[in-house]
């Protein structure tokens, strides 16, 4: 990598990059890549493939426990939150109903499966009563609900409501159990991202980006419709642009607390240990 280009990897493009992308310097380049899962973002920060992804803060908990570099820490959120509904089988009426369903996840052990797991914890429902299949990312996971393979999973838009024209049905909201549930977080690992000027720069331009609303929503949302997302994907991608990249300590609180909750790897972490909030300064 020269020192004026950068990698990151994201599920989709965040609203904020794009709107950073109007101010990038003829001398940065931005080399953005679409990942399938959080395990390929967790390899490839492992093997140096990429300098940064955009991934749920949750990740970095399991990230800093697993066997390898256990240097990961969320540099910025860019998003106030992660729109995410549970989506399944018209049968379905409520998380308490989930008792032996096949549960559609992008990884079993961590990301916003957590949250999932969490609210079923709380409708009463332990770990064996119901089975977490890996199959990816969102894209992923709807096609595969869709076509049958599972009987509920986690979407946000317009995958949401993409399934229940389908004939698949909203069962609950992340957001109305958890209020203080963060959006994605910018990852990288600490030993090697401090040497990255080009990270540096781009961070600067993120945070120079985030007076783009409201003056500038009508860009943001035509930009965001040229890059061939729905309506409803731009409308939460919109409403959820942040007013703030410092990660939320409400929200990651949330996160540590629903580890602890499930007794998973990852809930004696602090805040200040998974946060490095220096490249905002």
């Amino acid at each position: 990598m020269s020192n004026d280009s950068l990698r990151v990897m994201w599920f989709v493009p965040p609203a904020i990059a794009v709107a950073a992308s109007w101010q990038m310097p003829a001398n940065l380049r931005l080399e953005s890549s679409m990942t399938q899962s959080s395990d390929e973002q967790y390899s490839s920060l492992c093997a140096g493939e990429v300098d940064a992804v955009v991934t749920s803060i949750d990740n970095v908990l399991h990230w800093n426990r697993r066997q390898g570099p256990q240097d990961f820490v969320v540099i910025a959120q860019i998003e106030s939150t992660t729109p995410l509904q549970l989506v399944g089988s018209s049968a379905l009426s409520a998380p308490a109903d989930l008792v032996g369903a096949n549960i559609l996840v992008d990884a079993p052990e961590n990301g916003f499966v957590i949250a999932l797991r969490a609210l079923l914890k709380e409708a009463g429902l332990g770990a064996d009563d119901y089975r977490l299949t890996p199959v990816g990312g969102v894209r992923e996971r709807f096609s595969a609900l869709v076509a049958g393979e599972g009987d509920a999973t986690l979407l946000g838009p317009p995958f949401d409501t993409m399934a229940v024209q389908r004939g698949l049905k909203k069962i609950a909201t992340i957001q109305d159990v958890f209020a203080n549930f963060p959006g994605q977080g910018l990852v990288v690992r600490k030993s090697v991202s401090h040497a990255n000027q080009a990270l540096k720069a781009w961070v600067r331009i993120l945070n120079a980006s985030l007076t783009t609303l409201p003056g500038d929503a009508a860009r943001l949302t035509q930009a965001l419709e040229l890059l061939g997302m729905p309506a409803e994907a731009v409308t939460a991608l919109v409403n959820t642009f942040p007013g703030t990249l410092t990660p939320s300590r409400e929200g990651i609180e949330l996160l540590i607390g629903q580890r602890a909750l499930l007794g998973l790897p990852g809930a004696d972490f602090t805040y200040e240990q998974i946060v490095d909030c220096s490249f905002l300064q």
